[in-house]
């Protein structure tokens, strides 16, 4: 992960978060209007990251590869909410095998490999301040490896979901990822990841996004690799890959996307 702090101006994100809340019926400072748990609105724009973002872009280059080998890296207003949820037990990111883990390699809209280019990263944008009990989002810092050699493993191609549960249950390093407003993380597209329980009386507002490459990574041959590119190696214990793929990528139609199709569109997990 690379976090990048104060990468967006804090009245920038306050206008974002008051424009998409009153859309969708809610009113801060009136918590009848409120719902509980995890509330996500589909992206109403997307604004472009070198000029919003600045230091989050340059950060983003340095990664995956300049902006010309990009097919997609835009800053989604898709607003993740999570509610104050008194219902449901709080859990730490230790307690792994709760009821309420929802662990999983986001990408529910193509078929997986290794090199796939549809999610290159995994940005997180934090609207405002997250902490410990707020509802963060779970990290599985260790999965990176596990999933790669999945991913390895099936030249085909893998269906979404993917099989994460034996990964999870075989990882150590859980934590809960909290920032300050403002802050842009980017994260490695095989990190393993669960929604959490928001137990304070504060919205916990956060998004997530994903960098797509226009070509697949580059993980054989010669010449330079992109630090993105090199992790998956290093992830492998592998210098370079002769990887080929035996199945045919292509786009998957998801739970979420026919749900936000639905009478009650804007309500999933995430």
């Amino acid at each position: 992960m690379v976090a990048v702090e104060d990468a967006l101006e804090s009245d920038f994100c306050e206008k974002v978060i008051a424009e998409r809340l009153r859309e969708a019926g809610f009113d801060e400072h009136d918590r009848s209007s409120w719902d509980r748990g995890w509330y996500s609105l589909p992206a109403s724009t997307a604004y472009p990251l070198e000029t919003t973002a600045p230091k989050a872009a340059q950060a983003l280059f340095d990664i995956v590869g300049e902006a010309e080998t990009l097919k997609f890296y835009g800053l989604p207003d898709n607003l993740i909410v999570n509610f104050p949820d008194p219902h449901t037990p709080w859990w730490p990111p230790s307690s792994w095998e709760s009821s309420n883990a929802r662990w999983h390699k986001d990408g529910d809209w193509f078929r997986h490999f290794l090199d796939s280019p549809e999610q290159a990263l995994l940005g997180i944008v934090f609207w405002r301040d997250v902490t410990v009990q707020q509802g963060p989002t779970y990290v599985v810092a260790d999965s990176i490896s596990p999933v790669a050699r999945l991913l390895a493993n099936h030249p085909e191609g893998l269906e979404p979901p993917l099989p994460i549960e034996p990964i999870v249950s075989r990882c150590y390093d859980f934590r809960p990822l909290t920032g300050r407003q403002g802050t842009i993380v980017w994260a490695h597209p095989f990190m393993v990841h669960s929604a959490s329980v928001n137990s304070t009386d504060r919205l916990r507002i956060i998004s997530n996004t994903s960098v797509m490459k226009r070509e697949p990574l580059r993980l054989s041959g010669e010449g330079v690799r992109t630090p993105l590119e090199q992790s998956i190696l290093k992830a492998l214990h592998v210098d370079k890959l002769e990887f080929q793929i035996s199945g045919d990528r292509g786009r998957v139609e998801s739970e979420r996307e026919r749900r936000w199709r639905s009478p009650d569109a804007s309500r999933y997990l995430s």
